[in-house]
C-alpha cells in the first residue's frame, strides 16, 4: 500500500475509463509494467476472463474487502482470545478480593453486605438519617414497579423533611410509564431526576457521609462505604454525571424523543468501540437484546459499515465526539 502513489492512481483511471486496455501494450514501458504489476497484485487491475491479455480496472471496494479479510479474521481471533483470557482470571480476581476480606485487609470504613434485607434496613436507617442530601444513581434503565414502591414511602419521608434529593436514570428509564409515574410524583415532591444513556454506577450517598455501592456480580449485595475517602469518590462521580445529564422531561416533543435517540446511539457507538458484544451493550444501556441490535444495526448502515471493524474506522474518520476517550472533533450525528 505504501507504493500505491499518482503514477498507480494514473493508471488505474486510464484503464477504467477505457474498461479494456491490452496488458502487452501497457508493460512495454517498464516502469509502466511495474505499475500494472503492483495493481493486479492490490487486486486494483484483472485480467480478463473472456480476452486473454486484456485488463480492466477492479472494484476498489472488493480489493480492499479480500486483503483485509485476513487482517480482520486474526483481529477477531485475538478479541475472542482476549475476552477467553480475562474470563479464566475472573475467577482469580473474585478469590483475591474474598481473601482481602476475609484476611481483614479492608478496614471499617468498608463493609460487605450480601443479604437483601439486610441492604433495604441499612439503606432506610441511612435515608431516615440524612439531614441534608441524598444522591442516587440508578443505571439499568426502567426501574421494577415493585422497587419503586418499596423506595416511594422512604423517599416521600425524606422529601417532607426538606432534604435535597437528587437521582440519576438512564435515559431508557423514560420509557417505562410506571417510572414516568414514579417521577412525576416525587418531582413534585422536590426531588431532582436526570438521564444519561451510559457512565454511571448504582450508587446511594447520604450528608456525605456514607454511600453504598453495588457489589460486583450480585443483584442483592452491595458494599457499604463509610470511609470519607471513598465516600468523596463515590460522589465526585456522581457529581460528573449529573453534570452531562438532563433534566427528566415533564412532555415529551419530537425534538427531545430525537435528541435522547441520538445520545443513545452515540453512547452504543462508544460502547461498540470498546468491543463490548450486543449483549453486554444492551445490559449498560438498560435496555433489551432486540432493541439493541436495532440501533446496532441502524448506525452500521448509517455509517456505511461493512463490519465492526469498519464501523471503528469510520466513526474515527468522521471525527464523532464519544465524550471522555474518544476521537477528537465535532459532535456528528449518527
Amino acid at each position: 500500500m505504501a507504493e500505491l502513489g499518482p503514477e498507480e492512481l494514473e493508471l488505474f483511471q486510464y484503464v477504467a475509463e477505457r474498461q479494456q486496455v491490452d496488458g502487452d501494450e501497457l508493460r512495454q514501458d517498464p516502469d509502466r509494467a511495474r505499475t500494472v504489476d503492483r495493481l493486479l497484485e492490490l487486486r486494483l487491475l484483472k485480467r480478463s476472463a473472456t480476452r486473454p491479455g486484456m485488463l480492466l480496472a477492479g472494484l476498489p471496494e472488493a480489493a480492499a474487502a479480500e486483503l483485509l479479510a485476513p487482517a480482520e479474521r486474526e483481529i477477531e481471533q485475538r478479541r475472542r482470545e482476549i475476552e477467553t483470557t480475562r474470563q479464566r482470571l475472573a475467577a482469580f480476581q473474585f478469590a483475591y478480593e474474598q481473601a482481602k476480606f476475609t484476611s481483614g485487609s479492608v478496614g471499617g470504613g468498608v463493609q460487605r453486605l450480601t443479604d437483601l434485607d439486610e441492604v433495604r434496613a441499612v439503606i432506610t436507617e441511612l435515608a431516615d438519617g440524612a439531614t441534608e442530601e441524598i444522591l442516587t444513581s440508578q443505571p439499568g434503565g426502567a426501574r421494577k414497579d415493585d422497587v419503586l414502591k418499596e423506595s416511594l414511602a422512604r423517599t416521600e419521608r425524606v422529601l417532607a423533611r426538606g432534604v435535597r434529593m437528587r437521582t440519576l436514570y438512564q435515559h431508557t428509564a423514560q420509557f417505562s410509564t410506571v417510572t414516568v409515574e414514579y417521577v412525576d410524583h416525587v418531582s413534585r415532591l422536590g426531588a431532582e431526576i436526570r438521564t444519561l444513556g451510559d457512565g454511571f454506577m448504582r450508587m446511594l450517598a447520604f450528608d456525605q457521609t456514607a454511600a453504598v455501592i453495588a457489589m460486583r456480580d450480585s443483584d442483592a449485595g452491595c458494599m457499604l462505604l463509610r470511609d470519607p475517602s471513598l465516600v468523596d469518590f463515590a460522589i465526585g462521580a456522581f457529581e460528573r454525571a449529573w453534570t452531562s445529564a438532563t433534566p427528566f422531561p415533564e412532555n415529551y416533543s419530537q425534538e427531545r424523543v430525537l435528541a435522547i435517540s441520538e445520545d443513545m446511539k452515540l453512547s452504543i457507538v462508544r460502547l461498540l468501540v470498546q468491543g463490548l458484544e450486543d449483549r453486554a451493550i444492551a445490559r449498560r444501556m438498560g435496555m433489551s437484546l432486540r432493541t439493541c441490535q436495532r440501533h446496532v444495526s441502524d448506525i452500521m448502515d448509517k455509517l456505511g459499515a461493512r463490519s465492526r471493524l469498519h464501523a471503528g474506522f469510520l466513526i474515527h474518520e468522521l471525527g464523532l465526539d464519544l465524550g471522555p476517550g474518544g476521537p477528537p472533533g465535532e459532535r456528528t450525528e449518527i
